[in-house]
């Protein structure tokens, strides 16, 4: 006999990866959005979308139902329906013959954007409108179900045409596999991705920090100590109240700012101990600025979007530039080797390094994995490990 269920998921991302999870129904029958029980727990994951799952023949087909309840719920009936009324078809000799609806490739390409959107992840809709845009240009096609392999290698093709890196054609495959797996394309027509040299991560070296913060005025000052020894994010710093710090203990809470519309990344807070010379830094800035509400704020105390540009810009002022990138020789002048998420970095090598455990770094670094924490260490070099090694005996 047909299996006649349509199941209600939530498709989200987990530690564990992607994952599709029973939803939860409260006593009204409604769903209770992003909570799932995983390994018998109760866990609200809210980076995802519902899909239902219903079978052809023996085979699991998923279907997309956006990421509005309601709206997943009533798409669920409808394929319930659906296929109870093939069944009677069927039973009678008849045959129902579903209306085909193409989908647009840019309809499909906003949708994308807007599931970003509704989900605040602001960097992700950034990259997604970049990266889809990119696709169309060259891809010209009208319908998602045109979409070909090729026209995936042609996008590869007109990326490295471009001078972009093997690194960021494998990024913004990344991101083009996500949006065809959202619009419905099949799996199979997408290529792996391209792969690509591994580079060293890297960090800022004792003499670049104190270059840069001996040519940086008071703000860019705390700027940088805020990336250096907090490790924040770059909207982490845009958004980053004096309600979170915490005078009394030392730390600084990275959370959400509904104010702003703003939430962490993986929506996990974590608190993170200040070094005692920021503190002191920081109370000497909050009592000059004792009407503000961010820390790093526009004069009008707004979020700063400009905090990477102004980095540069300081770079570039104090002759720090590399003079070897491409950025270096661009019309901009502005070197590719300055950014604030290099701080980041810095940070966390800096923490390992001074022998702060792989797990507590993971906590202050807001990373949902050991190996997210591990790609940001770069192995010691210099001195101190060429005596290291000397002293090793080898025979």
């Amino acid at each position: 006999m047909p299996n006649l269920k349509a199941v209600l998921l939530w498709y989200c991302r987990t530690p564990r990866g992607w994952r599709r999870f029973p939803v939860l129904l409260g006593r009204n029958n409604r769903i209770r959005h992003t909570l799932v029980m995983d390994q018998g727990k109760e866990i609200s994951y809210p980076d995802g979308r519902y899909q239902i799952l219903v079978y052809e023949g023996s085979r699991p087909v998923y279907k997309n139902a956006g990421d509005n309840a309601a709206d997943a719920l009533a798409a669920r009936d409808r394929e319930t329906h659906l296929l109870a009324a093939k069944l009677s078809a069927d039973n009678a000799g008849a045959k129902i013959v579903e209306e085909e609806k193409r989908t647009y490739l840019r309809r499909a390409a906003g949708l994308y954007v807007q599931d970003a959107e509704n989900r605040n992840a602001k960097e992700a809709a950034e990259q997604a409108e970049l990266v889809t845009n990119e696709f169309m240009d060259v891809c010209r096609k009208t319908f998602v179900d045109e979409v070909s392999r090729e026209d995936v290698f042609r996008f590869h093709k007109a990326l490295r045409e471009r001078g972009c890196s093997d690194r960021t054609v494998a990024n913004k495959h990344a991101r083009l596999k996500s949006f065809l797996r959202f619009a419905g394309v099949d799996p199979d027509i997408v290529p792996p991705k391209p792969k690509y040299e591994e580079a060293l991560p890297t960090i800022y070296t004792t003499e670049e920090i104190r270059g840069i913060l001996q040519a940086a005025d008071p703000y860019m000052r705390i700027v940088i100590e805020m990336g250096l020894k907090l490790g924040l994010r770059e909207q982490e710093l845009m958004y980053a109240e004096w309600t979170d710090l915490d005078w009394e203990d030392s730390a600084f809470r990275v959370q959400g700012k509904k104010f702003w519309d703003f939430r962490v990344k993986d929506s996990e807070q974590r608190e993170i101990p200040c070094a005692s010379d920021l503190l002191k830094a920081l109370k000497a800035w909050r009592k000059k600025h004792l009407n503000s509400r961010l820390i790093v704020g526009t004069t009008s105390d707004s979020p700063n979007t400009h905090l990477l540009r102004s980095l540069k810009r300081l770079a570039k002022r104090a002759d720090l530039n590399c003079g070897k990138c491409d950025g270096c020789s661009s019309r901009l002048n502005e070197c590719q080797g300055w950014t604030l998420h290099k701080l980041r970095r810095t940070y966390c090598t800096t923490l390992l390094r001074n022998g702060v455990d792989l797990k507590t770094v993971q906590h202050y670094m807001g990373h949902a994995d050991l190996a997210s924490t591990m790609r940001y260490l770069r192995p010691a070099v210099g001195k101190e490990s060429q005596q290291r090694i000397n002293s090793i005996q080898w025979v």
